[in-house]
């Protein structure tokens, strides 16, 4: 009887929509709270300290920037929601290899189901951290256990300092074959060989393949440095699809208003200040550039003067000497930047998407070359002149074919080799050295001589005008206690938009492009974390630089798509609300022969067809609060009436 119910299409439909319900209103544990002020740890005896435990619920742990030099975010998943906590205090303070009873500890800010149904996602803060210290850590509660404690050192407060800067890591790209994990942990560990002490490292998108993978996750967060250094990431197109970035990366001053995900997909433009560098992230997959623009003006508005540096972050370059140049969204983009990037007189912009090294001339507030700019190491510019650095692949799992001929390539390098670029910063310069890190090379001790210069170039402003003494971030603690403000109250808004990722896996799919572009010559999408099989030659003809402007359809309720501007389809199998499936997976990359003095081996063939705006989608809970609603009252009308209706047969 039972089985002649579930093959009733009432009863089918019944079940869907109270499903449905079920995940459409997210539920935060924590939702709309502050992150908590430090306290002492509650009354411990050293019996009951807690300690790491080796069957402990805890995974994924991932040390951030804060809002500021003072601050440390951090995220990981638990088995159980609620409860959950940082405790840390001073290296020099542990016990044995313990944290003492009057560890600092400060709840959650934000918890709640993770996208994968079976665990909850953890936010929390660690303040008030000093300057030049080493601090040990740990995450956890009673009911999950506590995640072993792991240190980090705080660096030193103004004076001269470095970060790291990554492409693309696209875990699950090479589906093994390379095997991308390897290929990132090699690259991660022979930046932080090569640097000294870096404050943080920065991560440019596509940290992940499929955007609600979490094995891609576990495998991206593998490296120890994830715990040991903290990170800033961009969300890249491969990420923006689910909730799952948003839950793994718990940003600082994350905007409600720009750049903002929706219902199952993840967003927000965000800031941080560190090392006198005012840092600002945009999501470039949000295609409302006014909206980015007016976020890059009111935070350089508010903090540009307690910086002496400003780096913008995004993933999809506007400048690289690769195929997606030419794609729509970029092209868009290119239009849009330049003049705010001049008016808000910002000194570096770093991208990745397209798998290619790639540094430009310095550039003015029209997109043009500045006459005086070269390629040479250094470079002096003037108030309202850019640089734009394109960084490759950090995995090796993919690379793009070199496009010769750009006009605002001063340095293109394309050996299909990962690499990274290492940002030197003192009050007179910004100097970004790429390395390459051959495969064969070796990791950890030996990681520093693996990696290979491939370029090379030094920031200065001309005329040196140096801030006046004391206006460094760090310096100024007015600054620096409105930003843990500002982080608190973004963190809030941020947190208000949950997951409502389906009832059996994300919804990170892809809107169909709308552009004119013809699919793959194999007619297929490639399965999640895999690439099919190459086809050869592009199914693009005729088409592959189409600039029609046809849009997606453009729904609050519809998901955000990751399709690939390269021409192919992701496909993770979630099927969105209005019954469409979409999908989100790895790329079909097409074989094309590179140009024959581009000494590039890739057989990755870009459709430059237009790839089409994401939709925009908001992250208030009015709408998930709606459809949920909605779908609990259909549920019951379309229960009642398949009851009835049996009833009578």
């Amino acid at each position: 009887m039972k089985a002649q119910h579930l093959r009733s299409p009432m009863s089918i439909l019944s079940v869907s929509a109270l499903l449905a319900a079920l995940v459409a209103v997210p539920v935060p544990a924590h939702a709309g709270l502050t992150p908590a002020e430090p306290t002492q740890s509650p009354s411990t005896s050293p019996s009951t300290q807690p300690e790491a435990d080796e069957e402990s619920a805890i995974s994924d742990v991932v040390l951030q920037v804060g809002a500021d030099e003072s601050s440390r975010n951090l995220s990981w998943m638990s088995e159980n929601s609620g409860d959950g906590e940082v405790r840390w205090a001073k290296t020099s303070e542990l016990e044995g290899s313990a944290l003492p009873e009057d560890a600092h500890s400060a709840e959650t800010s934000d918890s709640g189901l993770s996208t994968d149904l079976k665990r909850h996602y953890n936010h929390a803060s660690m303040t008030g951290l000093e300057p030049d210290t080493e601090y040990s850590y740990q995450v956890g509660s009673e009911e999950d256990g506590y995640s072993a404690v792991a240190q980090f050192d705080t660096g030193g407060s103004g004076g001269d300092s470095e970060f790291l800067v990554f492409g693309d890591p696209q875990v699950g790209a090479g589906g093994g074959q390379p095997d991308d994990a390897t290929g990132w942990d090699r690259t991660l560990n022979s930046g932080l060989e090569t640097a000294q002490d870096p404050r943080f490292f920065f991560s440019l998108g596509d940290q992940v393949n499929s955007a609600g993978d979490q094995g891609q996750y576990e495998q991206y967060l593998a490296p120890e440095a994830t715990q040991e250094v903290p990170q800033a990431t961009t969300i890249g197109n491969h990420d923006v699809a689910s909730k799952s970035y948003e839950q793994h990366f718990n940003r600082p001053n994350v905007s409600s208003d720009h750049g903002e995900g929706g219902l199952v997909a993840s967003g927000g433009d965000y800031w941080f200040i560190d090392s006198g560098v005012l840092f600002i992230n945009i999501n470039s997959n949000d295609s409302d550039t006014d909206e980015h623009a007016e976020f890059i003006d009111e935070v350089v508005a508010e903090h540009g003067d307690e910086a002496r540096w400003t780096v913008l972050g995004f993933h999809h370059s506007i400048y690289s000497t690769a195929t997606h140049n030419s794609d729509l969204d970029v092209k868009r983009l290119r239009e849009a930047i330049p003049p705010v990037a001049a008016r808000n007189d910002i000194d570096l912009v770093v991208s990745g998407h397209d798998h290619i090294y790639n540094r430009t001339f310095l550039m003015d507030a029209e997109g043009k070359k500045v006459e005086s700019s070269d390629a040479g190491l250094e470079q002096e510019k003037e108030e309202g002149q850019t640089m734009y650095l394109t960084l490759t692949s950090s995995s090796g799992s993919k690379f793009y074919d070199y496009v010769p001929g750009l006009d605002w390539e001063a340095k293109s390098v394309h050996n299909d080799i990962p690499a990274f670029t290492r940002v030197r910063v003192s009050d007179e310069a910004l100097r970004a050295t790429t390395y390459e890190v051959p495969a064969e090379g070796a990791q950890q001790a030996e990681a520093q001589a693996a990696s290979e210069q491939i370029d090379d170039v030094e920031i200065t402003r001309s005329g040196d005008d140096a801030p006046e003494p004391g206006t460094d971030a760090g310096a100024d603690a007015d600054a620096e206690d409105a930003a843990a403000s500002s982080d608190g109250s973004s963190a809030d808004a941020d947190s208000a938009s949950a997951d409502a990722d389906g009832a059996s896996a994300e919804a990170d799919s892809v809107s169909a492009e709308a552009d004119g572009a013809s699919p793959e010559a194999d007619g297929t999408d490639s399965s999640d974390g895999s690439n099919s099989a190459d086809a050869g030659t592009s199914s693009d003809g005729a088409e592959s630089d189409s600039d029609s402007d046809s849009e997606r359809a453009d729904s609050d309720a519809a998901t955000a798509g990751t399709t690939d501007n390269d021409g192919t389809t992701e496909a993770e199998g979630a099927t969105d609300n209005d019954g469409t499936t979409e999908s989100d997976g790895a790329d079909a990359n097409a074989a094309s022969a590179a140009p024959a003095d581009s000494g590039t081996t890739s057989a990755n063939s870009d459709s430059a067809a237009d790839g089409g705006d994401l939709p925009r989608t908001g992250t208030q809970l009015g709408l998930p609060i709606g459809l949920g609603a909605g779908a609990v009252i259909i549920g019951a009308v379309l229960l009642l009436v398949s009851k009835r209706r049996r009833s009578l047969r």
